[in-house]
């Protein structure tokens, strides 16, 4: 309904013309977000108006702040759910900058939820795999881990994350060397309770 009235437009125009802004990309990014969950149309959509450009670009602009970061790995998590966003998202620097942001603020479960996500899904394709490990997504996934074992959400985010990412011989082993498999033992026995 949202995207039928013009609102995919409406909300990348404002995040253009606000690019300075870190309260309208952060808000910008979250409806992005909320838009793109489960609706393929919407996801093409927003691809196709480049909104995948724009949530990088304000991700880059703001590193500083955690919430632009959150908002943003967050859109990308759900934009990265299509298969051509995911091509997309990689091509246009999207892996780098969730790294960088996961990396920034490390004491943010939310970026570190967030961002464990988004990586999840760019490592469907084996592109990503390689530009994930390059960034270093290998150190910033189980650093997320071990900085919020206490929060289940992290710990499932960043297992998921570094079981898509095992899908590549030479990251598995580097997973290992990082101590990813340690920290994966550590989040199972905190949380043994959870069956996320």
């Amino acid at each position: 309904m949202i995207a039928a009235e013009g609102g995919i437009e409406t909300v990348l125009a404002g995040m253009g013309k606000h690019r300075t802004s870190a309260g309208v990309q952060e808000q910008g990014c979250a409806a992005l977000r909320m838009i793109s969950v489960g609706n393929d149309d919407n996801k093409a959509k927003i691809r196709a108006e480049r909104g995948v450009e724009l949530v990088i670009v304000g991700m880059q602009k703001h590193g500083e702040s955690a919430g632009v970061q959150e908002a943003g790995c967050a859109a990308l998590r759900n934009l990265s759910a299509n298969s051509d966003n995911r091509v997309k998202i990689g091509a246009a620097g999207g892996v780098a900058v969730v790294i960088a942001g996961m990396q920034e603020h490390g004491k943010s479960a939310g970026v570190q939820e967030q961002g464990c996500w988004a990586l999840l899904n760019l490592a469907f394709s084996s592109d990503n795999r390689v530009k994930i490990g390059a960034a270093g997504g290998i150190e910033a996934v189980p650093a997320g881990m071990r900085n919020h074992v206490g929060l289940a959400a992290v710990q499932e985010a960043g297992c998921r994350a570094l079981v898509n990412l095992a899908l590549n011989d030479d990251i598995r082993g580097k997973i290992g060397a990082e101590g990813g498999i340690k920290d994966v033992i550590a989040g199972m026995r905190k949380h043994g309770e959870s069956a996320g």
